[in-house]
């Protein structure tokens, strides 16, 4: 009877050991896609600045899926306006929204949350700005660092307004990215 439970314990070990190796596998095959996402992603990235941009509030007033737009913002309209694991942030209209960083005394320490600003105008002020892949999905990798990209970052992005775009979410479907300055502390410009 010893044995039997030897043999038990030793295949119970052995199943345990070999499913938590896949683990590592995995999480290495994650990694690894994530790293080629993101570097696919540095094609995106504009040298100069695109001309004739549109500020958001602007570009709202027609959101019409498919037409071709070039929009201008900084990355700020919430507390996380960049989505780690997915090419997705919010762009805001710093013509109509104030980040913390701007009011004279707000140590506020996340600036981008624009959290003084009435919510009706940070609706009516802010873009959902994706890079999708071939099957019209979010790319799998996170905007932050590209090209010194971070919140507070101003940006240019030419694109497509997206066919899910609507008067209540304006949705663009970027094809360049020009980052003009960050004001952020700190630099971001590594890997996620």
């Amino acid at each position: 009877m010893k044995n039997y439970f030897r043999l038990l314990f030793t295949i119970t070990l052995c199943l345990a050991v070999t499913s938590c190796g896949g683990g590592d596998d995995e999480a290495s095959n994650n990694e690894n896609t994530a790293s080629s996402a993101f570097d696919a992603l540095q094609a995106l990235l504009l040298p100069k600045a695109p001309e004739g941009p549109l500020t958001i509030t602007e570009a709202r007033k027609k959101p019409t899926p498919g037409t071709k737009i070039i929009v201008s913002g900084k990355v700020m309209g919430n507390r996380n306006p960049i989505i780690q694991s997915r090419a997705l942030l919010t762009l805001g209209d710093p013509d109509r929204l104030d980040s913390c960083d701007l009011i004279p005394g707000d140590d506020c320490p996340t600036p981008w949350d624009v959290c003084c600003s009435d919510p009706d105008v940070v609706r009516a002020s802010i873009a959902t700005i994706q890079v999708i892949d071939e099957n019209g999905k979010p790319v799998k990798s996170g905007l932050r660092g590209l090209g010194g990209l971070q919140e507070l970052s101003n940006l240019i992005v030419v694109g497509e307004v997206a066919k899910e775009s609507n008067a209540e979410n304006f949705l663009v479907n970027a094809t360049g990215i020009h980052v003009i300055a960050s004001k952020a502390a700190g630099s971001n410009t590594t890997k996620p």
